[in-house]
C-alpha cells in the first residue's frame, strides 16, 4: 500500500502544535525561555510535516506491507525493513497508530489516516490490523 501526502494529518498537527504554544505563551515563563519553548515546537512541528505529512525526509514510510503477523515497510530513500505489529498497535475507523517492533528490538510508530491512503487500502490496513 503507497503511502500519499495526508491532509488530515496535517490539520491535526497544526491543532496540537498550536494548543500547545498557546499554553506555553499562557504560562508565567520569562520571554526568553517562552521564546525558546515556542522555538522548539515550531521546530517539532516542521519535522513531523517533512516526515509524516509531505514525506519528504529519506526515513519517510512511502510504502507498507502488513502480513499475519509482520510488517514490510519501504522508506522513501528506498530502504527496507520488516518487523512485527506491537500490542500498542490502535485499528479504529478515524486513524490507524502502527506500532512495529524491529528485530533489534526498536519500536517504531506512525499515524496513517485515511486520506493517506487509497479507497479501499485503508480498510483493508484495518482489517489485517485487526487479525494480526
Amino acid at each position: 500500500m503507497a503511502i500519499k501526502p495526508s491532509r488530515c494529518f496535517f490539520m491535526w498537527l497544526l491543532l496540537f502544535h498550536t494548543i500547545t504554544a498557546v499554553v506555553v505563551f499562557a504560562t508565567a515563563a520569562s520571554p526568553m525561555a517562552k521564546l525558546a519553548m515556542l522555538l522548539l515546537i515550531l521546530l517539532s512541528l516542521l519535522y513531523y510535516l517533512a516526515r509524516d505529512v509531505l514525506l519528504f525526509l529519506p526515513e519517510s514510510w512511502s510504502e507498507i506491507s502488513v502480513g499475519r503477523d509482520s510488517v514490510a515497510v519501504v522508506t522513501r530513500d528506498g530502504s527496507h525493513f520488516d518487523g512485527l505489529v506491537t500490542d500498542g498497535s490502535v485499528v479504529s475507523p478515524y486513524f490507524v497508530v502502527l506500532c512495529i517492533r524491529l528485530k533489534d528490538r526498536l519500536t517504531v510508530s506512525r499515524v496513517v489516516f485515511p486520506d493517506a491512503l487509497g479507497a479501499g487500502e485503508f480498510r483493508e490496513l484495518c482489517v489485517r490490523l485487526r487479525f494480526a
